[in-house]
């Protein structure tokens, strides 16, 4: 979490956690807030999106799940701004409707290391960024370039939901990026920027966010 904090931190906005166990009314963080990251974790329930577990499955309590869901949903109908990583990116999915690929090395042919069990480490890859996207803007990418990234996880985007579009994938093609296309700033993204906090190479994408979020405020105050 540390990192997070630190990111946001960075790019010019001030941190708040809020999490399942808070109690917090979900239809007023609006009111209370001006932007969310969406972070990583644990894998989102199969049921929530039509599918049955596959044996490597290993689901958050169903608390985070609704909470979590409730605010993509929210930031997505209201137009709060959104970034979501890791899994927040499969959240951000689920919550409109699309579905999960739950077990990466056995479901996408020749697929890429993107989870290595036996370290705690990251499985760095390159992706490839849609030139023109909201993403490849906030990285200040002008056309077409493999960019690297760390990588941690075993599941990734299937279907996307409704209303989201790819814009980055890895050369095995699993999905590294979504966005909304009729959001003012809603970006998901699989790897996890960051971690890159001390050297900034994603830094782009944080201030992103806490522009949209100033905007927010400036709309939400009239």
């Amino acid at each position: 979490m540390r990192d997070y904090l630190a990111s946001v931190e960075l790019a010019g906005g001030v941190p708040v956690e809020i999490d399942a166990d808070d109690g917090e009314d979900v239809a007023t963080l609006p009111e209370r807030v001006d932007g969310v990251v969406l972070t990583g974790g644990g894998d989102v329930d199969p049921a929530l999106y039509g599918r049955s577990p596959h044996v490597t499955t290993c689901v958050v309590p169903a608390a985070r799940d609704r909470f979590e869901l409730a605010v993509a949903r929210l930031c997505l109908s209201s137009g709060l701004p959104l970034l979501a990583i890791c899994r927040g990116l499969q959240v951000m999915n689920v919550a409109c409707g699309g579905t999960l690929v739950q077990d990466i090395p056995s479901e996408v042919p020749d697929a890429l290391v993107h989870q290595d069990s036996t370290t705690p480490t990251t499985c760095p890859h390159p992706i490839d960024i849609e030139s023109g996207s909201v993403l490849a803007h906030c990285l200040g990418l002008i056309g077409p370039a493999p960019v690297p990234v760390n990588s941690r996880h075993h599941q990734s985007v299937d279907a996307p939901g409704h209303g989201l579009r790819i814009t980055a994938r890895a050369p095995d093609g699993v999905v590294e990026a979504l966005e909304a296309a009729e959001h003012p700033f809603a970006i998901g993204v699989q790897w996890h920027p960051e971690n890159f906090v001390g050297s900034g190479e994603f830094r782009g994408l944080f201030t992103a966010h806490v522009a949209a979020a100033a905007d927010w405020h400036r709309r939400r105050s009239g």
